[in-house]
């Protein structure tokens, strides 16, 4: 689902977000979960536009699952998943709060630069296995020719 809605004096507000649930039919008869229904996820934003100026702070997010919500072949996977007190994996809910701005200096040149991962959390999207980006920063210059 989504929604885009243009507010008044130059702000804005997006949203997007996925749920999804499924199962699976194993050779054995047996049903689990479908790997490859991720938990739910989505990012939020907020815009800012006036003259040359854009900005955007906007949110990432993931919902987590459980032991039990885990498809049955994933189950076994400790090393892609978070470990639980009761040594159990698990795939559990994470956030980023980013900020982008962009500025137009002329037709042909704009810089833009951003920080992701602000409050630097630790986090790693289901059934990856690689942990998410830490904080870090972007600057870039575009020219056009």
């Amino acid at each position: 689902a989504g929604i885009d809605v243009k507010l008044p004096s130059g702000f804005g507000f997006s949203s997007d977000v996925n749920f999804q649930k499924g199962e699976e039919e194993l050779d054995d008869a047996s049903v689990s979960p479908s790997r490859h229904a991720a938990p739910l996820f989505g990012v939020s934003k907020l815009t800012y536009t006036k003259n040359n100026l854009s900005l955007q702070f906007n949110v990432a997010y993931s919902g987590s699952k459980s032991f039990e919500e885990l498809p049955f072949e994933e189950q076994a996977k400790s090393e892609l998943y978070a470990v639980g007190e009761d040594g159990k994996p698990w795939s559990p809910s994470w956030y980023t709060l980013n900020f982008k701005a962009m500025y137009q200096f002329h037709t042909n040149f704009s810089v833009s630069g951003g920080l992701e991962n602000i409050t630097d959390q630790r986090y790693r999207p289901y059934s990856s296995g690689m942990a998410g980006a830490g904080r870090n920063f972007i600057l870039s210059v575009k020219a056009n020719f």
